[in-house]
């Protein structure tokens, strides 16, 4: 007789990439009929030809409760079911925030990252989650002070997810970026034995991946905040669980593999306040990503039809996705090397510099433009 410890973790990843997969069916077909939840193609980060579902954070929340429903059914004692209904329970109001966001259009940045905080020390006092060591000498004396820990670690927990909702502007770009990091720290918790961490990174890679397919490449459906901060505040509190139950891997080594986001948020505040002495909150059109989309991809001098338009804003995600897949490749070599981590994050910040200043002034590298 088959024992069902022996395909709990199989089922759960089947359920909640299917589960997953359906709800996005089910939105994106509903976008066409209804206007409920849909992004509209006018501001200045908006760059898809139609109105479009952004409720996909309803349909990646249905991938991961249908997995951790069957979690419960199959394993319901394991250490990956208590940590996943945990961890779905402490999502819930950064992830409600978002939701009300998607559908209102009137929850301002600042109550997001307030839910965020706030998700983040409910699981800091149910579980312990927390940043308690980082290997980086100054920084572990600061944690050292009363009440700098909690503190840390909402404000770390609290600026990665928003900034998974600051480079969602284009196709695919955030989530694969997401997904990228994830098979990263599932590497790393395999490597080191940790089953439990393990299954919990597949069951969200299971959950992204039924979303993903109708994201990328036709754009058939959008995160929204709902999605972004989901998936966000997801993998930091993993990458924080990770190096807390593995002294032996680096600290750093999370933050190297989800390094995108928050290299282009850091330099998006000093852009902001700093360059262009707007308030941090002020969005603009000059994130990487966007200069990517205008200066390689897209040339509007030259008509094109929806169709391409569509393409080309699909084509920028894999301009970051192989970066991503080295650096996060990298940090998984060097897992238990913190000098190693750090000196990644220098090469990166120099390469994202070097390319964000090529194409402000319009230097863009001939190898990488393929704008009509």
């Amino acid at each position: 007789m088959l024992n069902l410890s022996e395909i709990h973790l199989p089922a759960a990843l089947l359920g909640s990439f299917l589960a997953a997969w359906l709800a996005t069916w089910a939105l994106c077909h509903a976008g066409h009929a209804f206007s409920f939840g849909q992004d509209r193609a006018e501001g200045v980060q908006k760059f898809h030809v139609k109105p479009t579902s952004r409720l996909g954070g309803v349909a990646i929340a249905s991938g991961l409760c249908t997995g951790a429903g069957a979690l419960v059914l199959l394993s319901p004692n394991s250490d990956a079911t208590l940590h996943t209904l945990w961890f779905l329970l402490a999502c819930a109001p950064v992830w409600l925030g978002g939701l009300l966001e998607d559908i209102t259009h009137r929850v301002g940045p600042t109550l997001r990252l307030v839910l965020a905080t706030v998700s983040a020390a409910w699981l800091f006092g149910v579980l312990g989650v927390a940043v308690n060591r980082t290997d980086v000498w100054p920084i572990d004396l600061i944690l050292l002070i009363p009440g700098a820990v909690l503190c840390t670690t909402m404000l770390v927990v609290a600026g990665f997810t928003h900034s998974v909702n600051i480079v969602d502007g284009f196709h695919g770009l955030a989530c694969g970026a997401v997904m990228i990091t994830v098979t990263g720290l599932s590497f790393m918790a395999w490597h080191v034995g940790d089953l439990m961490l393990l299954q919990m990174c597949l069951l969200s890679l299971a959950a992204m991946l039924g979303f993903f397919v109708f994201n990328w490449p036709s754009g058939g459906i959008f995160l929204g905040d709902s999605g972004a901060y989901l998936i966000g505040f997801w993998v930091v509190e993993l990458g924080l669980l990770l190096a807390m139950r593995n002294p032996s891997i680096s600290p750093m080594a999370p933050v190297v593999a989800g390094l995108l986001p928050l290299i282009e948020t850091l330099f998006s505040m000093y852009r902001r306040k700093i360059i262009r002495k707007h308030p941090v909150n002020h969005p603009d059109g000059l994130h990487l990503h966007t200069l990517v989309f205008r200066r390689l991809l897209f040339n509007p001098q030259v008509h094109i039809t929806p169709t391409q338009k569509n393409t080309a804003n699909a084509q920028v995600g894999p301009y970051f996705w192989f970066p991503a897949t080295a650096l996060t490749t990298l940090a998984c070599i060097f897992m238990q090397n913190t000098w190693a981590q750090l000196a990644l994050m220098l090469c990166y910040l120099a390469m994202y510099m070097w390319l964000y200043r090529a194409l402000v002034h319009f230097k863009a590298p001939k190898l990488m433009t393929r704008r009509r």
